[in-house]
């Protein structure tokens, strides 16, 4: 299925620009006039933000049509897993819980938003939509699972306001702005978080009632080692690790997306507490063990990378 052409193609990888691509682009460097008084990499900021408002309309379609493409594909592999009387979770559609309506755990998870200043402008992006996706993943859980959002504040709060401001009217999760992690910790409830780093041996069985666990919110593409455990550390709290390298293949540092882990804890309440439904609930079949095919379809592993549709107020 054919889909629109992206307003800005990205050049692959190893192919030079031409000469007269570069005349150009020193002809238009020449032209160019810093405003007085503003830098060099602000004025880059602004240029880039301005061709973004340019054309975002134009790659909004594209991204409409390629989600659509994706959907046909997804469709086509849930037909074809029933062929072959398979059980495609990836495919399973759920309505939303009534708020009130969700079984208790006495679990909460929190996110630590207070590592905005080492993401760049992307990784914000990033960022909010993993919480976007997340809020979701608790309005379809049939189990309670208490989501707070602490440190929610400059860029990633910017991000919110200019291009999420529904946000507001989500139902269910706290956006706390004004409260670090080390403001609701104190020597009498100090036992009950655990800061769930890959950077440890300590590995989470089950999930406590009674008990915080706080995920890093934070994308740096694995550019901060032992970031999270660092900081459990200067705080004073344990720490652990879902069991990832039971379950899942991957190379290097068994890293998580922060919606993944979250999505991860939801679903092992709905599976039962059984973490192997879970992660194959949850991730790529390409990346759970015993589920990977070296034929996988491509456009699989675009769709499950691809950021969720920011969700409704509902």
């Amino acid at each position: 299925m054919s889909t629109a052409e992206p307003p800005h193609p990205k050049k692959k990888k190893g192919n030079p620009p031409t000469p007269e691509e570069i005349e150009e682009r020193r002809k238009l460097k020449q032209l160019e006039v810093i405003p007085e008084g503003m830098s060099k990499s602000e004025w880059k900021r602004q240029l880039k933000s301005q061709k973004w408002q340019e054309t975002k309309e134009q790659y909004r379609e594209f991204q409409r049509a390629k989600k659509k493409a994706q959907r046909q594909r997804s469709k086509e592999r849930k037909r074809n897993a029933e062929a072959e009387e398979e059980t495609n979770y990836h495919s399973i559609k759920k309505s939303k819980v009534m708020l009130g309506k969700q079984i208790p755990t006495g679990v909460t998870c929190i996110f630590d938003c207070e590592f905005d200043e080492l993401m760049n402008q992307k990784e914000i992006v990033s960022m909010s939509n993993q919480i976007s996706r997340s809020y979701s993943a608790m309005r379809h859980c049939e189990y309670d699972l208490k989501l707070k959002i602490t440190s929610f504040n400059k860029n990633l709060k910017k991000r919110f306001d200019d291009d999420v401001s529904q946000y507001k009217l989500w139902k269910g999760i706290e956006f706390n702005s004004q409260q670090n992690i080390s403001d609701l910790i104190t020597e009498e409830n100090k036992s009950q978080f655990v800061y769930l780093t890959a950077d440890t041996d300590e590995v989470i069985e089950e999930l406590l009632p009674n008990h915080t666990y706080i995920i890093g919110g934070i994308v740096d593409k694995n550019r901060h080692k032992q970031l999270c455990l660092k900081k459990a550390q200067e705080l004073g709290l344990k720490v652990g690790k879902l069991p990832i390298d039971k379950f899942i293949e991957m190379n290097g540092r068994h890293v998580l997306a922060t919606s993944h882990v979250y999505e991860l804890c939801c679903k092992w309440f709905e599976n039962g507490k059984d973490w192997g439904k879970a992660f194959n609930e949850v991730l790529p079949p390409r990346k759970v063990k015993g589920q990977a095919k070296p034929e996988e379809d491509k456009g699989e592993q675009e769709e499950q990378e691809e950021h969720s549709e920011t969700p409704s107020s509902e």
